[in-house]
């Protein structure tokens, strides 16, 4: 059905200011026209009309960093295991949390068993309500390293043939996780990052020439110091770069997520469910690299894209806006933080019909029941989420 609406703040996301008492119509699930509601001269009687009095519309928010396959908690890694059938099941629900909340489109960078890829089909089809998700397969790291349910390689032969499996499998994107040895994994005489700046480069090549973008996880110092000046299309986490990293990303035009709820969920269930001292100081020592991060990233004109890490770490799903506070909190204005959800987060994703409310593009958006620019927490008052002109939540 076409829709209508009406007498309402929009921020389309292009950069330029809110504009207020503004029309939007849609028409086969694209944006049709946009002007001042006073022009606005359709016939009411054949259109949906809905209300925008003292409301605000934004473009569909964007999720870059997200693992539907895991609820998140404090025991977020073992859920990766549980068997697939409740995986599945739950990747489904969680997806459509997420849409509740806002999200129209994410990427979904790790799931066991490709169940990421099945989703993200499932949700094109339009067989369940979930965000447009573009899957990345299984993580791939360096054997003896990260979780033992990642694609697993030893050399660049492996890593080649890994990527190439993730193409075939259906992923939309590639993503590898650089990390220190597992506990009593590291050989004698290897260095502290097998996943070195030779084999990353190797994976960037790989990836590239199959025309797929690259995420990296990197959440120490030395994969930082490693993925910032690879090439990778986005760093993921980064909490400890420090400012001739950051350089480097600007330099190689590679993005930034973030992820600033990993270690705000952390800090949560350190205090509610008594995690040892130790982890304690892991969440604050990560709180404090984040902000410095975003903060020298911002200085440095690296472009930051919003994901917020759900189900990958402690934070739960559905909840964007909390990951979008914690950017302003960091330092960035509300603009920054909603173009980190909509239209930098498009550029990152290759979403080129998405991300900004413009006559001709894809109708994906989001009326609150507030004014995130005033705000930022304004967006966790969801009124309706409206996906390729259909109202979904």
């Amino acid at each position: 059905m076409d829709l209508l609406i009406d007498d309402v703040q929009l921020w389309d996301g292009t950069g330029s200011p809110a504009q207020p008492r503004m029309s939007v119509e849609v028409r086969d699930g694209r944006i049709l026209w946009i002007g001042s509601a006073s022009d606005w001269a359709g016939n009411r009687t054949n259109i949906r009309v809905v209300d925008g009095r003292a409301r605000t519309l934004i473009p569909g928010l964007m999720d870059c960093h997200v693992h539907y396959s895991s609820p998140g908690g404090p025991d977020w890694i073992a859920r990766f295991t549980d068997p697939l059938t409740e995986i599945a099941i739950r990747a489904v629900e969680l997806a459509e949390a997420s849409l509740r909340s806002g999200v129209t489109t994410a990427r979904d960078v790790g799931a066991p068993h490709a169940v990421n890829i099945r989703l993200a089909r499932t949700s094109q089809s339009g067989e369940i309500r979930a965000p447009r998700i573009r899957a990345a397969g299984t993580w791939i790291a360096h054997r003896g390293t990260y979780v033992s349910f990642a694609r697993q390689f030893s050399d660049a032969g492996e890593l080649r043939s890994a990527i190439k499996a993730e193409v075939e499998a259906g992923a939309d994107l590639i993503k590898v996780a650089l990390a220190g040895w597992n506990e009593g994994a590291r050989p004698q005489g290897r260095p502290e990052i097998p996943f070195d700046a030779k084999l990353l480069s190797v994976a960037v090549e790989e990836a590239h020439r199959a025309n797929f973008k690259i995420a990296c996880h990197a959440n120490d110092a030395a994969s930082c110091h490693i993925a910032a000046r690879a090439g990778v299309d986005s760093l993921e986490h980064g909490m400890f770069l420090e400012g001739d990293d950051l350089k480097a990303m600007s330099d190689n035009k590679t993005f930034l997520v973030p992820t600033m709820s990993v270690w705000d969920a952390m800090l949560y269930y350190a205090h509610a469910v008594g995690w040892p001292e130790a982890r304690k100081k892991r969440a604050e020592d990560l709180r404090e690299g984040s902000r410095k991060a975003v903060a020298q990233a911002m200085e440095a004109g690296v472009q930051l894209a919003l994901g917020t890490d759900a189900g990958g770490g402690a934070a739960r799903h559905g909840r964007i806006a909390r990951e979008a506070e914690l950017m302003v909190e960091a330092g960035m204005k509300p603009t920054q933080a909603l173009a980190a959800g909509t239209a930098v987060a498009a550029k990152l994703i290759g979403e080129t019909e998405r991300g900004t409310i413009e006559e001709g593009k894809v109708a994906d958006m989001v009326l609150l029941d507030a004014d995130p620019l005033e705000n930022i927490g304004g967006l966790r008052l969801v009124a309706a989420v409206f996906q390729g002109g259909r109202r979904v939540a």
